[in-house]
Formats: C-alpha cells, structure tokens, sequence
C-alpha cells in the first residue's frame, strides 16, 4: 500500500479543491444511487455471515465518484458490473473511503483493475488506519480478515492520495466535503457531505437496521463520542442520509441518525444491567430490543467483547 505527497493532489485531473473554473456558468446537477452489496458469508462453525454494506455512486455529466469498497475479490467484482450498468459514459474519477475498517476498502484493487486511472482518496488519518489494516511490511490484509474471508482478498496494491487540509474536492464544480466526527464504530471515522444533494454519505458512522459494530466503542466514554458524532452529522441537516449498513426497505432518512443513538443508549444500558451474565443471554436482549436487525456476525463479536469469558 502506498500513498502519494499531498502535492500530487494538485496534478489530479479532477483538481481536488480547486475551484470551479466559471462559476457564473450554471452547474450540471449531480445525481446519486446507492448499491448493496451482499452480506457475505464467513469461515465460521455458526455459518455466520458479514453485514451487507450501502455503496454509494454520485454523477456528474461526464464523471462520477464511489464512496466505500466491498472487501472481496467476488463481491467487488459483482460491484463493478453493477457500475458499468450505471456509468454509460461517465469515467469513475475518484473512490472516497470513509473509514478504516477493512470492510470498507479491501476490494479497491478489483476496482481500479476494472477502472483504470481511478484514483483512491481519503483523509490523511483514514489512510494510516488502513494501513493498519494490514500485515506489518506487507500487502497482505490482516490475519483477522483473512480468517473470516480465506483466499477471497486481493492484496492491497492501491495507491492513496490524501485529501488537502480543507477536506473538500469537486465533482464538475460540485463541492463534496469530507467531514472528520471523531469516534465512532472506530476512530478517525468520516462522512461525506454533499451539500447540493442535501446528502450525507455516513460509512459506520450511522447505521440502518443492522446491529452496530460496538466491539471498539466499548466503554461509556467511547459511545458517547459516537453520540456527538451523531450530533455533527444532525447539525448539517442532510434531508437523505445513507447508512453504511443497511437492509434494503430501510431507505434514506435522517430517522437513522436517531435510530442509531438508541441503538447505542439501549446497549450501555443493557451492558450496565448485572442481571446479564452470559453472551448468549445479552445476544437475546438485543435481539429481543431490535427485532428488524440483522447480522449474526457482528452481534456475537459485539456480545463476546463484552463477556469474554463466557463463549
């Protein structure tokens, strides 16, 4: 994995941050499309399967950007013929990664195969992240993922380039501002802001209705930075917001926001109940609590880091 200086930026044929040449000239306006990628099932004895993830495509007249990467050889491949059927003519300039998790971004090198001249952006902290992603000195993904997804992830060949200062870059004059909220599902999380689509693109920093990743979050302390990222996110009143996680009737309202406060509000309480003694027992709470969820994998993780010692 590499990434180049931040002055390559500037060479960029989109011109990351620079201004639109005519801003008197009336803007072609964007459109956005969403794909799901499928949930994936994982090496494991209960034949749990990883949450499905919302892919999301913004287009100009000519070009158009991606935020976010499915992990596997199979399902980036299933992404890419999904994004030839809706390019046509349009060149994929720009992958947006919002976080670090592996999730997220494992699958860019099938990508840019199918792509050519794309280019992977982030912010400076969301890179190193990544890279942490990895086997130290190499490009092997981590022996955590490689467990859960043997002989399914392409090493991690991509370039990154990180984003100026200002955290903006333009898609045809469009000005698209990556916001940095802190901790969330992990640290150093983003969301993407389109201020001419009144669109939030969340990554894990909202959810839809599948069961949050709470394996980082783990204390009161964490969870209440997700609560005040949650907060940063109500605050640029987005009228559509697209959680990372999602089912597909869920839709893209700002309702998510809230629904993923609760979420976070109802496991603290569940975890600081000293009638709950058992991971299996916890499991069903939240089950129980959250009926429209999903996501097996991601639940007993979350339940067995808050009672190790009780498999």
């Amino acid at each position: 994995m590499h990434f180049h200086p931040l002055a390559t930026l500037f060479l960029s044929s989109l011109a990351l941050a620079i201004p639109h040449s005519n801003p008197l000239k009336p803007l072609q306006p964007l459109t956005w499309d969403v794909y799901l990628s499928p949930a994936l099932p994982v090496a494991s004895t209960q034949n749990y399967s990883f949450s499905q993830t919302a892919i999301t495509l913004i287009s100009g007249l000519k070009t158009a950007i991606l935020i976010d990467s499915p992990p596997t050889h199979n399902s980036s491949t299933l992404l890419a013929n999904w994004l030839d059927s809706k390019l046509g003519s349009r060149t994929l300039t720009h992958i947006y990664i919002t976080h670090g998790h592996g999730d997220h971004f494992l699958g860019l090198p099938v990508l840019i195969s199918r792509f050519p001249g794309v280019k992977v952006i982030a912010t400076p902290e969301v890179i190193a992240h990544a890279q942490d992603q990895l086997v130290p000195g190499t490009q092997r993904p981590a022996d955590s993922w490689t467990a859960w997804f043997p002989g399914q992830l392409p090493l991690q060949t991509q370039t990154w380039t990180p984003l100026p200062a200002s955290n903006t870059f333009q898609l045809e004059g469009h000005e698209l501002k990556a916001v940095p909220v802190g901790f969330t599902d992990t640290y150093n999380s983003t969301v993407l802001y389109v201020e001419d689509l009144d669109l939030v693109v969340a990554g894990d920093v909202v959810y839809g209705s599948y069961f949050q990743y709470v394996v980082e979050s783990h204390t009161p302390e964490l969870r209440a930075e997700w609560v005040r990222a949650l907060r940063v996110v109500g605050e640029l009143e987005p009228k559509f917001v697209v959680p990372s996680h999602m089912q597909a009737w869920d839709g893209f309202g700002v309702e998510h926001i809230e629904r993923t406060r609760a979420y976070l509000q109802a496991w603290g309480m569940e975890v600081g109940d000293g009638d709950v003694v058992a991971k299996d027992k916890f499991k069903k709470r939240i089950e129980s609590a959250f009926p429209e969820r999903k996501g097996d994998l991601i639940l007993d993780v979350a339940a067995a880091a808050v009672f190790p010692s009780n498999e």
